[in-house]
């Protein structure tokens, strides 16, 4: 069964053939955008790793050793289970030149409410977000929340961050990603923000708006 895919990073679409494991890297950006596996409730080989639409390896086991083919060959993992996953993404990246090297911006910050060029996500400072994850790659600041919320920040400049509060005084591109507090479905919401000779275009599902940038005037405060 195939199953269009889009990259949250670079919104790159493409088709991939669905199975119970399947791991994927958006062939555009390489980065890892997706992971579907059985673990808990069956056996989490064979597992696929696509590049794109093309399998790049598949991940298999054979009396609890785990393995990685690829190109004809077959690589021993010293990992099992999800972590043998991992370990062969990784292999694959090295082997097809792929780098996102994680840097270390320092981010403090362990929660507060949103606020992207001064427009709040929500009341101002009625809304609380913990930050669970973040990384950098020297392109991309990911922040993840614990309630599946996720923070793209793109090329940021000027970060500071201390324990109550995060600024960001500008970015390329910001996209917020959220699940509706209220939705039946459960489905992630994207807000993009962009700023375009002085104004700040923020597009939903429901179309685009120009606003102007109120205060705080920066790209990302959370406080």
């Amino acid at each position: 069964m195939l199953k269009d895919m889009s990259c949250i990073y670079c919104d790159t679409k493409f088709p991939v053939e669905t199975y119970a494991n399947y791991s994927v890297i958006c062939p555009c950006c390489k980065r890892n955008i997706f992971l579907e596996c059985e673990y808990g409730y069956g056996p989490v080989t064979p597992c696929r790793i696509y590049l794109g639409s093309e399998t790049a390896g598949i991940v298999e086991s054979e009396e609890n050793r785990y393995y990685l083919t690829m190109n004809s060959a077959k690589i021993p993992l010293s990992k099992t289970y999800l972590d043998a996953i991992g370990e062969a993404v990784e292999i694959l990246n090295r082997h097809l030149g792929i780098s996102h090297h994680s840097k270390n911006l320092d981010i403090l910050t362990q929660k507060g409410s949103l606020c992207f060029y001064g427009d709040w996500f929500g009341r101002p400072y009625d809304n609380c977000h913990k930050i669970i994850h973040t990384a950098y790659d020297g392109e991309i600041l990911e922040i993840q929340f614990d309630q599946y919320e996720r923070l793209l920040v793109y090329n940021p400049e000027n970060v500071s961050s201390t324990e109550q509060e995060l600024k960001i005084e500008k970015a390329q591109k910001i996209k917020w990603i959220y699940i509706p507090y209220h939705s039946m479905k459960r489905e992630a919401v994207t807000i993009t923000y962009t700023v375009e000779c002085g104004k700040l275009v923020k597009e939903t599902k429901y179309g685009v708006e120009h606003l102007s940038i109120r205060e705080p005037f920066c790209a990302v405060y959370m406080a």
